[in-house]
Order: structure tokens, then sequence, then C-alpha cells
């Protein structure tokens, strides 16, 4: 009796894993805006997605029958994408921001410049981190100087705990245990109500 308690046991916990990882997986294609992304609602939705494409078209890869198709879509119409790994990009003025962690406080990665209008890849170095306010914000660079400037008027106590950093802290180091940059960290101790 009790074999088939614990049998029964590990298939609910199987069962409600799986569907725990769908409920917090984003589905892979084409965001229109980021209120959509939080929905989970993509148009065109896919298998995979990506950016460029020889056109400098966003790119989703849709199954139909036993075909893959692929939809081309402008960039400057998304907000961003999601590719088959649950990586997620969004599109801003003509750049391209993976995001690392979504919130109030979005944090974003990227590996790539534009130089006159070419994006150059730099796959050796590291990532540059940006920020912007919520899913739709505009993105800047992550640093004390514009997180003061964006959070002085709607949250003081986060502008001013920026400022108490000591010079070998960076606003982007990650903490594998709590899931959070040093950035996301300070925004939740301070957050205002």
């Amino acid at each position: 009796m009790t074999a088939v308690r614990t049998l029964f046991a590990g298939c609910l916990l199987l069962v409600a894993g799986t569907a725990m990882a769908q409920l917090y997986s984003i589905p892979p294609g084409a965001y229109r805006t980021g209120a959509a992304y939080h929905r989970r609602q993509p148009q065109p939705a896919g298998t995979d997605a990506f950016y460029p494409d020889k056109r400098g078209q966003v790119v989703v890869v849709v199954r139909r029958g036993s075909q893959n198709l692929k939809l081309r879509v402008a960039p400057d119409s998304v907000w961003g994408y999601v590719t088959g790994k649950d990586r997620t990009y969004r599109l801003h003025r003509g750049e391209e921001y993976r995001l690392e962690f979504a919130d109030t406080l979005c944090v974003y990665s990227s590996t790539t410049m534009v130089v006159d209008g070419q994006r150059v890849s730099q796959p050796l170095s590291a990532p540059r981190y940006f920020f912007s306010r919520g899913l739709a914000g505009l993105i800047f660079p992550l640093t004390t100087r514009y997180l003061r400037e964006a959070y002085a008027a709607s949250n003081p106590a986060f502008a001013a705990a920026l400022g108490e950093l000591r010079f070998d802290q960076s606003l982007a180091d990650f903490d594998r245990k709590t899931g959070l940059y040093r950035v996301t960290t300070i925004y939740r101790k301070t957050a205002t109500p």
C-alpha cells in the first residue's frame, strides 16, 4: 500500500512540475507590445523566432502540418520576440536587448552594438547592461546616474540606496541563490508599497 501511495505522489509531482513549467514558460513568437508579452500572447506564435534575417526582419518559424513556414515581421512593428530556447529579446530604437529580468524595473543585456548602421557582435567581451521602467519603458544604460534620474521622484529611497554602493560592487552582479541582480535586490528592498 505504501508503494502505491509513493507512486501516486510521484505521479502528482511529475504532473504538477510539467504544469508549472508550462505555466511560466513564455511561448515562442513575436510580441506586438510589452502587455502582450506579459499576457503571453504572441502574434504570430511559432516554434522559434530570430532576428535579423537577410532582409533585416524578425522571423517566426511556424509549424504547418509537416512543414516549417517562416513568417517575416517588420522589426519596428513588434515589441520583441521569444526564441524556441526561452530567450526573450526586446527591439528598441533599432537595437536588440536580451531581457534578463522582467518586473517594474526590467534588466537587459546586450553583446552587440550599432556602428554606422551595421550591427557589430562582440562575442568575447562582457555584456553591457541596461534597464527600463516596466516592459514598455525607454531603455537606458544600467548606471547609478540613469537610475537616479529615472527613480528620484517616484522612489527616492531607491535613488538614495544607489549612493551607498561600494566602488567594487556592480549593479549587474547576479545572485544565484535569489535569482536577482544587485539592482533588483536594492529596488525590492526600497520599493514603496
